[in-house]
């Protein structure tokens, strides 16, 4: 087994996004890579997320900030320089969930941290979040990628924010905010680099050998940029923003959902689902299952349908 370590000396996160996709294509069957990188000023936000309602894009705009969308699922979060992001890449055949925050815990725990996982994909201490994971799985290659604040701006963090109607209402504002911790808070003498330190070192150890470290040498320029521009392609980032007839938020155990129906007649025609579920493919799914709902009757009603998924039970299907 071969091991590669890379940390980006880049803020800009249309950068870092690419370099990430790029390690994709280094993964092989022998070859597992950690990546460490930082952005700034970032609201990074979930393949099927609604960026005007995830972010308040003015604000962002007006301090020079930016909107990342990335290709994973899961909920929007906040990236500055006191927060450190983590990316485990490894080939489809070794991917291995569990593995990689067995290493992100062994890290913490060798800088006095005793973190535990809870919920769909938060990683806590004492019931505070300091990580945020998420996950992708491409045909040959997969990675998990998640935060770790530091010292994170948090009121910076409430500024760039939008924090859904659904789940304000399962949680309420004070708890939304205060359940975020920095580590700092509880260590003062814990730094990005540390951290850094930390999470190389645990994975080195996990395998019993010295990572091997990347250079932007070791990077296609010309490729890296191409995939520079899909990123930050303000298409993709902002994606649509599609009102039709009827909306619902529903929160559910696999995420929140905000549901857009068009209507004619009694009958859904078009669907529109946007979503932090962290399976990306799941949303197109549920879409389709939609259209067609007679609105009011029967078994395809859509007032089923909805009271289906706050039930968590199985989608209603044709």
């Amino acid at each position: 087994m071969r091991l590669l370590f890379f940390r980006s000396d880049s803020l800009y996160p249309h950068l870092n996004q690419a370099i990430e996709t790029y390690l994709l294509d280094m993964a092989d069957a022998d070859t597992e890579i950690l990546y460490l990188w930082q952005n700034d000023k970032t609201a990074f936000i979930g393949k099927n997320q609604n960026a005007y309602t995830e972010c308040k894009t003015e604000i962002i705009a007006r301090d020079g900030g930016f909107i990342a969308r990335r290709i994973s699922g899961g909920g929007a979060v906040f990236h500055d320089a006191g927060n450190l992001n983590f990316t485990f890449v490894s080939a489809k055949q070794n991917y291995d969930k569990a593995k990689n925050f067995r290493i992100m815990m062994e890290a913490m725990r060798s800088l006095g941290f005793s973190a535990e996982l809870s919920g769909r994909n938060d990683v806590v201490i004492g019931g505070r979040k300091f990580s945020g994971n998420a996950f992708y799985k491409g045909s040959n290659a997969c990675f998990h990628h998640g935060t770790v604040l530091i010292r994170s701006d948090k009121a910076k963090m409430s500024r760039y924010l939008n924090v859904p109607t659904v789940k304000l209402k399962a949680k309420g504002v004070e708890s939304v905010v205060s359940r975020v911790v920095n580590l700092s808070e509880l260590d003062e003498s814990v730094t990005a680099d540390s951290v850094a330190d930390a999470l190389r070192l645990a994975f080195e150890s996990y395998y019993g050998q010295r990572a091997i470290a990347l250079t932007k040498a070791d990077f296609d320029s010309i490729r890296l940029d191409e995939i520079v521009s899909r990123y930050s392609d303000q298409g993709w980032i902002m994606g649509d923003n599609i009102f039709y007839d009827m909306r619902a938020e529903v929160r559910c155990e696999w995420g929140t959902a905000d549901v857009r129906l068009e209507v004619k007649g009694n009958t859904v025609v078009k669907a529109k689902i946007y979503s932090d579920c962290l399976d990306v493919g799941a949303v197109a799914a549920k879409e389709a299952l939609l259209v067609g709902a007679d609105l009011y009757k029967g078994k395809q009603g859509v007032e089923d349908i909805l009271s289906a998924f706050r039930e968590q039970k199985i989608w209603i299907t044709n």
